[in-house]
């Protein structure tokens, strides 16, 4: 037998093919002639110097099958197989057009082999693939084949790169690399292969960014494995998942060994250009991983703390050591770590309390506001890059700063603010903004963008309803300034800049924080101007809402401003009203989007608790000669609209059981509540308007009934006026489902009051429906009273004309027939004669009224009018002139 298998070999030599190599190695006879097998492989390698066949890669695979299992008690095998390994970094060869589709899946699973031979034991062996793998994903090699064949092509490899899934096989064989230069080349191969989505997500799937983050705290000389695996994880960031990548990263084996890398690159800065950008893109991974992941163990693991440090390096205060090995240099790498840095602490502030605390121990907030102030020479940074720190240092103030209170009270924050705003308001200086950054927006040339991040940290501060800090600014003159600043902003000829509105907004926001909970400060807001400015504001905006430019959200700030720095003094009221601030708030309402008109109402409402503004309200008159009861009726029915309210004609009551019960709050249904939870038609009180139109209305005194209002409006004004108890009644219809729900009866007492509440609420429907039918009647009675009036009208109008056409008729009577005018002359004289006032006394003598011989039945004077010639019959050479009339004496009639 054995003589078998050497002439078997023998034959091999001459033609040496794949699959008999690989029944050779498996055949029990010459399994074990180790030095024969190596070489056919090796043949094997010298036969297929241009690549291999795509139809001899189902054989291929056998062959790396059958050899992979002999690697372990065999290392023999492992140099042919790296020459089979490199055959494959070469594009496979096709006979046929359609070898491409007909293989596809062998070649997958070739390539799957190849990363299966990557997780054995040889480091050799795994540099081969990893090496092969890369070539064959991205290098298409130009070298003469035989007649007929082709090489597949790239995206043909790409693509089933990708689809073998041989990136989680490499991924998961980088930690059993022992050779740095194998481990490198792995790195590189995963480097190439995630600059795809798919690969990406293949190499996320296993660990893949935890296992390229452990590279990082092995030994690495040269940075060689550093930069590698910093690419990598900026690869998976742009193509996987960020959030599974932040995940896998946010362990504190991770945290720890990215602390450990970055502080050895922060002591190292001053080695290279390349270690600074090294040292910027760990950076830029870790905020990416504070952002994503905000309970990130960086408090845990100390990192937070080398941040503060490295944040506040350098800065005014910042308390550390000359001698430290650290140094910053206006270079760029420099600069942009810096606002890194700002950006990741104020990340790392969400994670709240521990966070916080940390933050506070190294004094990073006093380090921060040393950046508030006016902008003057600094020995670090040039001015440019000053102001953009100074800018981002403030947009991060307003997170971190309400945050830390008393670090910020401490520091004196308010003085540092106000200082800087006032810097802002001079005119004179010799600063000039550069406006290079993000939020150097609209500030080149001008100090507009430092007063803008200002106010916004300000307004930060105020938010937060710390009274301290209110009365604090209030303490430091922040009412007359902010107001002469809004002044200024106002009467500015670029005042619907976005920017200038923006700040216009913040500042009337900052007054309504000051001044809403102290009467003093109110009298100052009025004592200075406010008032009038405030007003000035919402008629300036009225008609701006959609302009998209930020008109509705100063108009929301001036309205709000209103209500907490003018209500509730009765002096500032007084002056509010004067100036018909009343009037210009029904103007607004009567055209605000619908999402703001419960802040208008509520402003008016709180103002009506004024007797003096009861009769402003009243007497407004809207376009179109609108009156306040019609307004607020048509805001009632839009908003039941809204809710979806069943109800009749022209608004009346659908039914009496539970009339104001929307859709929305009738599907909800009634279920048993915890005694603190308030139930569906509690909560209808805050989701919608209808309440503060009652209250409105009750401080009004509901006389609308001489108010001459359409029906419509009167019939809604109805359901109003009894807002109240249909409230009481769903509340009441609620306690009865509840009890029903819970199986409980109350006792015969309390059951025949439930019964009676119920009843009664019922017969307030019923009345309120009687009195909108009397209603509709009413108006229905009237509409019939205006048609018969207009009938009689239409009537009186025909009667007119038959009257004309028969004075007329009898006029022609009169002119052409002589007979019938002498009975007319005969009835005029006798009528005359039994009036008897034919003659006048006058003294003892009587004269007639009539002249003898006239044969006309008109009474007649000495004049008589005409009227001009018409134009027509007049020469062409005679101007027109205007009737006129000409006098002439009267001719008697004979």
């Amino acid at each position: 037998m054995a003589e078998e298998g050497l002439a078997e070999m023998d034959k091999i030599k001459s033609s040496v093919t794949i699959q008999k190599v690989t029944n050779i190695i498996k055949n029990k006879h010459t399994s074990e002639m180790i030095e024969r097998h190596v070489k056919a492989l090796k043949k094997i390698s010298q036969n297929n110097k241009t690549g291999f066949l795509l139809r001899e890669l189902y054989n291929l695979c056998q062959l790396f099958s059958t050899c992979s299992e002999r690697l372990h008690r065999t290392p023999e095998y492992i140099e042919p197989l790296c020459q089979l390994v490199e055959l494959c970094s070469l594009p496979f060869l096709k006979e046929k057009m359609s070898d491409e589709n007909t293989y596809a899946p062998q070649v997958i699973e070739t390539l799957s082999w190849l990363g299966r031979l990557a997780k054995g034991k040889s480091d050799t062996l795994r540099g081969r693939v990893a090496k092969a793998v890369a070539a064959f994903y991205s290098e298409q090699p130009n070298h003469a084949l035989k007649q007929g064949l082709q090489m597949t092509k790239l995206t043909f490899n790409a693509a089933l790169v990708e689809r073998s899934g041989v990136a989680t096989s490499l991924v998961e064989a980088v930690p059993l690399c022992a050779d740095y230069r194998v481990r490198l080349d792995m790195l590189r191969t995963l480097q190439l292969l995630s600059s795809t989505p798919t690969n990406s997500n293949h190499i996320l799937s296993v660990g893949g960014a935890q296992i390229v983050c452990d590279t990082l705290s092995l030994h690495d000389p040269d940075h060689q494995l550093l930069f590698t695996s910093v690419e990598i994880l900026w690869n998976l960031l742009e193509n996987g998942s960020q959030l599974q990548v932040a995940s896998q990263l946010s362990s504190i084996d991770c945290i720890s060994i990215l602390k450990g890398v970055f502080c050895e690159l922060m002591v190292e800065s001053d080695k290279g250009l390349q270690n600074r950008q090294l040292r910027n893109d760990m950076l830029m991974i870790c905020s990416r991983i504070a952002q994503l992941c905000p309970d990130a163990p960086f408090v845990e693991t100390g990192f937070l703390k080398e941040l503060c440090y490295f944040a506040s390096f350098s800065d005014e205060s910042s308390g550390h050591h000359p001698s430290s090995p650290l140094r910053f240099t206006r270079d760029h790498e420099d600069f942009e770590l810096k606002k890194a840095l700002i950006c990741l602490l104020t990340s790392l502030a969400s994670n709240g309390g521990p966070a916080l605390r940390v933050l506070s121990k190294e004094k990073t907030l006093r380090s921060l506001l040393s950046y508030v102030g006016p902008n003057e020479s600094n020995s670090q940074w040039n001015p440019a890059q000053f102001e953009e720190l100074q800018l981002l240092v403030l947009s991060s103030l307003a997170t971190l700063a309400p945050q830390c209170v008393e670090d910020y009270m401490l520091c004196q924050g308010n003085t540092r603010i106000l200082l800087l705003i006032e810097w802002c308001t001079q005119e004179h200086g010799t600063f000039k903004g550069h406006g290079n950054s993000f939020h150097g927006d609209s500030g080149r040339g001008n100090r507009l963008s430092q007063l803008r991040y200002s106010l916004r940290l300000l307004l930060s501060m105020c938010s937060g309803g710390d009274e301290m800090i209110t009365r604090d600014l209030h303490e430091q003159g922040v009412i007359p300034l902010l107001i002469s600043i809004l002044k200024r902003l106002f009467e500015s000829d670029q005042s619907n800049l976005p920017v200038l509105l923006e700040m216009q907004a913040d500042i009337l926001l900052i007054t309504s924080s000051v001044c809403e909970v102290d009467m003093h400060r109110k009298e100052l807001f009025g004592g200075y101007g406010g008032v009038a400015l405030v007003i000035n504001y919402l008629k300036r905006d009225i008609g701006n809402f959609g302009s998209g430019l930020g008109h509705h959200r100063l108009l929301l700030a001036a309205t709000d401003c209103v209500w907490c720095a003018v209500v509730g003094n009765p002096m500032v009221e007084d002056i509010f009203l004067e100036s018909e601030g009343i009037f210009v708030l029904l103007d607004i309402l009567q055209v605000c989007p619908v999402n703001m008109q419960s802040l208008v109402l509520g402003v008016l409402v709180d103002l009506c608790e004024n007797p003096k503004a009861i009769a402003h309200v009243v007497s407004w008159r809207g376009s179109g000669d609108k009156a306040v009861w019609s307004l607020l009726a048509e805001l009632w029915r839009r908003e039941e609209g809204d809710m979806e309210v069943p109800r009749g004609t022209i608004g009346t009551l659908a039914g009496t059981s539970q009339p104001l019960m929307g859709v929305e709050q009738s599907t909800c249904g009634v279920a048993p509540l915890p005694t603190l939870t308030p139930s569906p038609a509690i909560t209808d009180i805050t989701e919608n308007m209808r309440a503060k139109i009652y209250a409105l209305c009750c401080k009004m005194g509901f006389q609308y009934t001489m108010e001459g209002l359409p029906t419509e409006d009167r019939v809604t004004l109805c359901i109003v006026e009894s807002y109240l108890d249909f409230k009481s009644g769903e509340v009441w219809y609620e306690v009865a489902g509840e009890l029903a729900q819970e199986g409980l009866r109350p006792v015969t007492p309390d059951q025949e009051c439930l019964t009676n509440i119920l009843q009664t609420h019922e017969e307030k429907a019923e009345e309120t429906l009687r009195i909108q039918g009397e209603l509709i009647d009413e108006q229905k009675k009237c509409d019939e009273d205006d048609e018969h009036q207009f009938y009689v009208k239409i009537n009186q109008s025909h009667q007119g004309e038959e009257k004309a056409k028969r004075d007329f008729t009898d006029f022609l009577q009169r002119t052409s027939n002589y007979k019938s005018l002498q009975e007319a002359k005969q009835k005029q004289i006798s009528a005359l004669d039994s009036s008897g006032r034919s003659n006048v006394a006058i003294g003892n003598q009587f004269h007639s009224l009539d002249q003898p011989g006239l044969n006309v039945t008109t009474f007649c004077g000495r004049h008589v009018s005409i009227a001009t010639t018409p134009m027509k019959l007049l020469t062409e050479n005679i101007v027109p002139t205007s009737p006129r009339h000409v006098t002439e004496h009267t001719a008697h009639m004979s």
